[in-house]
């Protein structure tokens, strides 16, 4: 990562130098620690008569405004420096590192000297003399006075960092303003990078009353209490941020009045009208009236219905949980999509609203602290992945929990990742979680959602229309722009630093790939581009590191992948640039929304070519399963044995990714499919481990076995290679009647002991047999057409997109304030056509329907690669340059049919391949 401390040798003219560490020279101008008294002047050395000097060849003309002494001047032999050309040491890049004296440019006088402290052996004229005693004197009674006014060394005048100014050239950037952390703000502990981060909920006693807040000073060692504001904490990049509401117009920060609180909290429960709710809202967070939409949303929950809310990013939705959350009884859980959203969701909630987190960055320590608390009552807002709801030890504290107002965050996620991304919010429906859990309420949020989404969302969660509340999806603020790039990389640098781009000091870069983003990074730093790449490559320390420096403004451009931004609370960014093609309409207007957010314009744009239409689409045809794949899945999942109900069983994630040709997240979404559909087939377990080899040290295995039942089945269901016992995990757990969690947990406890140790590998899929399909053919055709279904909505959000930037390049006829680039008028319009439902089946006219030389490309392919078995979708995958876990690109790009028919529809390459497969094989094929 790169250092933010000031360079040696670029900022002479701009640093004083550093001081070194090492022991001070007599030439050194730091003053001594030693508590002793100074050592008086010495008694002046007559300066010797220039023209008695011996002249050196890099002598300095007695005409420059000052001299550099020799060291013979000074009479000393252990440090000497030479007299040098005038400019030798502006031109050298070591120069700062140079410590030993420094040059006194007096404001009379014909010539400068070099001078030093007391204990310098250099002459110094008597009247110079007394003039530094004197100062001398006034420092020290200064020092005095602060001693006694209790200030500490560390409140002195300090050498500010400046940092390189990121648009202009040499101007100097000013202090970067790092979010404060109030003591009573809600924090979360986190295991980001494996060490430990203590953020604790505090400023609250444990009766509950709100105490103020805390300050740690470092030179103390102790809390002291205090009532101003709070320092800034930092732990390795993570700015430790104050839980300050922020909206439109204003960044204060309120001080809450205990007793008030309470007061106006009891009148808004009794009686939520609008003025209760106003008051609160102006002592809570400082503003005198909500945004549209807010309040209604807000009453709806207070009354315990259910509500669908749809606001533009950065509109203030969760103050509409807030605010609730703070009058209700209970607890409100809301569900997010990303740790980072969750992590800056706390980090927003007013102090007066305690809060924590569940997600997989805490360590088991940590997230059984978070459980604690909630079984204690001492959390009011809870944020969790959707995937907790398969965590039954948070079931259980939840599931006894009274008056739970349930909160869905990007709800779209529930109709658009519901299926091979995130299976898991597929668990997010009303019925399901209305048997498992008390909920008063659902509270759905999302800033984009087309009609079918909503009712997709709607439908899950039993939110009737009625309880719709939906404003405006784009803000007034972004000026929307495309253009035909030729070059990307280099189009992109010369958009960056046009006009009104170069005046913009904060941009995001959206990529489709993380390859593309690092490159990009890269190719604008060595363009004097401050810019850091986002992906989820990298890990969570950098991840948060890059994102503090961007809130910081340490830099100027972050280039990022999709999931950059729901976590981001900056709201001065003011540019997004779409480097590739967003995959829908939604994605778009999700990720310009994160500009602007300060009311200001803000400018969007968006490069744009055929090419990278053509693959994006073809990449929407990769998580695709035929009807054949999803048959011989099911078959391998529930076994022959009839009565195999109540087993439980595991898939072996990658050996079965590979044996299907089907990506793990759609295996995933399957097993989840069988789980959540109309009838249960199986209830999903956590993943673990399936293979286990095992060795025995203390005890005998034998012996052990009359101990330990557990031993006893291991024994008997295990093989014996190399001296280990190598056996499945799900088998022995059937046999034992335990599930394959508490088998590793019985494993783990004879490890402690020193009986065994022990290597698992082969993570699986893990599950329980409710009940075994009758029927396979009619259930894999259900389950095929719903794939097929899916595969199809995400191909029609991609023609959308384009469909939206090609009218903008070639068929806006600019009569509607369109100009140039710009084409906010008509993109706006058909963004807001695409969310009101309106069809348009003009998308696919540059996607080819036919080609003359397919049948006979893929003819000579079979004919060249008889050894292999292949499926239609697996020839149309090759010939549209897919990958696929049977078909890795790094084995099958080689063959030049690789991405050749990228730009000819999907459905007719595999109608061709499976016409061509039946006469290489001589029979049908499926």
């Amino acid at each position: 990562m790169d250092s933010d401390s000031d360079s040696d040798g670029s900022h002479v003219s701009a640093t004083p130098p550093r001081l070194p560490q090492h022991p001070p020279s007599p030439f050194s101008t730091k003053p001594s620690k030693s508590k002793s008294k100074p050592k008086p002047i010495p008694k002046p050395i007559p300066i010797p008569d220039p023209t008695h000097q011996i002249q050196d060849p890099f002598s300095i003309p007695d005409t420059l405004p000052f001299r550099i002494r020799h060291s013979s001047d000074c009479h000393s032999t252990s440090h000497s420096i030479q007299t040098l050309p005038a400019g030798f040491f502006a031109k050298s890049a070591s120069f700062s590192k140079i410590r030993r004296t420094f040059l006194d440019f007096e404001a009379s006088g014909s010539s400068p000297l070099l001078h030093s402290l007391s204990h310098s052996n250099l002459q110094i004229p008597q009247a110079k003399q007394k003039v530094v005693e004197e100062e001398e004197q006034q420092q020290q009674q200064q020092q005095q006075q602060q001693q006694q006014a209790g200030l500490t060394a560390r409140n002195s005048v300090k050498l500010r960092k400046r940092h390189p100014n990121l648009i202009g050239a040499n101007a100097p950037m000013p202090p970067a303003k790092l979010r404060k952390s109030g003591g009573e703000g809600n924090f979360v502990r986190l295991n980001l990078n494996g060490k430990r981060k203590k953020f604790v909920n505090k400023g609250w006693k444990k009766n509950g009353k709100f105490r103020g807040s805390k300050r740690y000073r470092k030179s103390k060692g102790k809390l002291e209490h205090e009532g101003e504001e709070d320092p800034e904490f930092e732990e390795e990049g993570l700015v430790v941020e104050n839980a300050e509401k922020k909206q439109k117009g204003s960044g204060r920060t309120k001080e809450v009045n205990c007793s008030l609180l309470e007061e106006m909290v009891s009148a808004a429960r009794v009686d939520p009208s609008d003025e209760n709710l106003v008051n609160l809202l102006k002592l809570i967070y400082g503003y005198d009236s909500f945004r549209d939409g807010q309040l209604e949303a807000i009453k709806m929950v207070l009354a315990g219905k259910s509500t669908m809310l749809i606001l533009p990013t950065g509109a203030g939705k969760s103050l509409c949980y807030q605010l609730p959350a703070l009058i209700l009884p209970g607890i409100t859980l809301v569900v997010s999509p990303l740790v980072a959203l969750m992590i800056d969701q706390l980090r927003q909630l007013p102090p007066v609203i305690k809060g924590g987190l569940l997600s997989s960055s805490q360590t088991p320590e940590e997230a059984s602290k978070t459980l604690n608390l909630l079984r204690q009552g001492a959390i009011k807002v809870l944020f969790v992945s959707p995937e907790r709801f398969l965590n039954e030890e948070f079931l259980s504290i939840i599931s006894v929990m009274s008056a739970i107002t349930l909160v869905v965050d990007e709800a779209h996620c529930i109709s658009e990742w519901s299926h091979n991304f995130r299976p898991s919010f597929m668990r997010l429906r009303a019925s399901l979680l209305c048997k498992k859990l008390n909920i008063g309420s659902i509270l759905a949020m999302t800033a984009t959602a087309t009609t079918t989404t909503l009712d997709s969302i709607m439908s899950a969660l039993d939110i009737p229309y009625t309880n719709l509340i939906q404003r405006a999806q784009l803000r007034d603020n972004l000026q929307l722009s495309v253009s035909l790039v030729r070059n990307r990389v280099k189009d992109l640098l010369i958009l960056i630093k046009s006009s009104p781009f170069a005046e913009v000091h904060s941009i995001i870069i959206y990529c489709k790939f993380q390859y593309e983003t690092d490159q990009i990074s890269r190719y604008l730093n060595d363009n004097n581009i401050l810019a850091k790449s986002y992906h989820s490559g990298i890990t969570a320390k950098e991840r948060n590191y890059v994102q503090e420096l961007f809130s910081s403004n340490k830099i100027r451009v972050v280039v990022a992948t999709v999931a950059f931004g729901m976590g981001l609370d900056k709201r001065d960014v003011g540019a997004v640039i779409h480097y590739s093609l967003p995959e829908s309409l939604e994605e778009y207007v999700q990720e310009i929304g994160r500009a602007g957010r300060d009311g200001r314009l803000s400018y969007c744009h968006l490069l744009y070519d055929d090419e990278t239409y053509f693959k994006l689409r073809s990449l929407m045809h990769s998580e695709g399963v035929d009807e054949y794949a999803v048959n011989k899945f099911l078959r391998e999942v529930f076994p022959a044995d009839k009565n195999s109900c109540g087993k439980i069983c595991s898939l072996v994630k990658e050996s079965a990714s590979r044996r299907f040709d089907m990506k793990e997240e759609v295996m995933l979404t399957l097993l989840t499919r069988l789980e959540l559909g109309d009838v249960q087939y199986l209830h999903l377990l956590p993943q673990t481990n399936a293979t286990c080899a095992l060795n025995f040290h203390k005890t005998t295995p034998l012996l052990l076995a009359q101990k330990v039942s557990a031993v006893s089945v291991i024994l008997k269901k295990s093989e014996n290679k190399q001296g280990l016992y190598v056996f499945d995990i799900p088998t022995v757990a059937n046999d034992i009647g335990v599930t394959a969690v508490e088998l590793t947990n019985q494993l783990y406890d004879l490890k402690l002991k020193g009986e065994i140790t022990y290597e698992m590998k082969d993570m699986a899929y893990c599950y329980r047999i409710v009940e075994v399909p009758i029927d396979f053919l009619s259930l894999s055709a259900d389950i095929t057409r719903w794939l097929s279904e899916v595969e199809r909505c995400k191909v029609r959000k991609m023609d959308a997109m384009f469909n939206a930037a090609n009218f903008a390049l070639n068929l806006c006829d600019k009569t509607n304030g369109c100009s140039g680039a710009d084409h906010t008028p008509c993109l706006q319009r058909k963004i807001l056509d695409y969310f009101a439902g309106l069809d348009n089946h003009d998308f696919c006219k540059k996607i080819g329907q036919s080609s003359p030389f397919l049948r006979a490309d893929i003819k000579v392919f079979l004919q060249s690669n008889s050894q292999a078995r292949f499926t239609p979708r697996a020839l149309a995958r090759i010939m549209h340059g897919i990958a696929s876990p049977a078909y890795p690109s790094t084995i099958w790009c080689k063959t030049h049919f690789w991405g050749r028919y990228k730009h000819i529809d999907f459905q007719v390459i595999m109608e061709a391949a499976k016409a061509e497969l039946k006469n290489f094989v001589g029979k049908d094929v499926l």
